[in-house]
């Protein structure tokens, strides 16, 4: 079955939307102002079909979309044109800090997950030592604060607990660059599980390596266009020779749709 289906789906940032504000102000921060009346097409033409069982990776330089895709996907953003279908329960690790609430304690953020996946007490009880083992944090850190865990402690947690409660899609931004090697074969070890298990996994990342080695297909990314999509190793070739190219200034006009 599909779990996952885009077809034309665009997000526009538009004037006066929470979207165009957030924009404005990063590229502020950066010495880049834009026309607050301008409106901003920050992914376009989508067409994805993902059956159960997919492991996707989405490549791009920073500034492609591939955040603005995942928050699309998790039903964050609603598209402006096209159509978003996603079958079954979604959990997303869009950063470091998504679904992590720092001022409580990591058995807390646990409980607290479950509750908003409508697990009963009883089934997260059952979960909560694998989730522990996974992050491979003691009980002695489960009990504090998660302001105080490091950036590592952080990511095995978010991860371990969006991945231990078997969503039917699991949705990753960039956490899998953060951690030890050990935690990333791991990792990939658990997203392997999960498509065995006929659920659907999508990965946004820089780690091209992983992406070839753990990632059935892939989908590239370039100025909010797909450049390439289809089997993980030609496109992640297709866009080795773009990022090698000189310049590396390829228009979204040839081949983005």
């Amino acid at each position: 079955m599909t779990a996952i289906t885009c077809h034309d789906a665009g997000i526009r940032f538009s004037r006066g939307s929470a979207r165009t504000r957030a924009l404005a102000a990063v590229r502020r921060a950066f010495g880049s102002p834009v026309d607050p009346t301008a409106t901003t097409w920050a992914l376009r033409h989508v067409d994805l079909e993902l059956p159960d069982g997919t492991r996707l990776g989405v490549c791009g330089k920073n500034g492609a979309g591939k955040t603005t895709l995942m928050r699309m996907l998790c039903g964050i953003y609603k598209p402006d044109e096209g159509a978003v279908a996603v079958r079954g329960e979604t959990s997303a690790l869009l950063s470091l800090g998504t679904g992590i609430a720092f001022n409580l304690a990591g058995r807390r953020n646990v409980y607290v997950a479950g509750a908003v996946r409508g697990l009963t007490r009883a089934q997260i009880d059952d979960c909560y030592a694998d989730v522990c083992a996974f992050a491979e944090l003691d009980e002695a850190v489960m009990q504090s604060p998660v302001r105080h865990y490091s950036t590592g402690m952080r990511a095995r947690l978010g991860f371990a607990i969006s991945s231990v409660m078997t969503p039917d899609i699991l949705l990753v931004d960039e956490l899998l660059s953060v951690g030890d090697a050990a935690f990333r074969e791991k990792s990939a070890a658990r997203l392997e599980e999960l498509a065995a298990e006929a659920r659907c996994v999508v990965i946004s990342s820089h780690d091209l390596k992983f992406m070839r080695e753990h990632c059935d297909l892939v989908l590239w990314l370039h100025q909010g266009r797909v450049m390439s999509s289809g089997e993980s190793g030609p496109v992640l070739d297709e866009y080795l020779r773009f990022l090698q190219s000189p310049g590396s200034g390829l228009s979204v006009t040839a081949g983005a749709r």
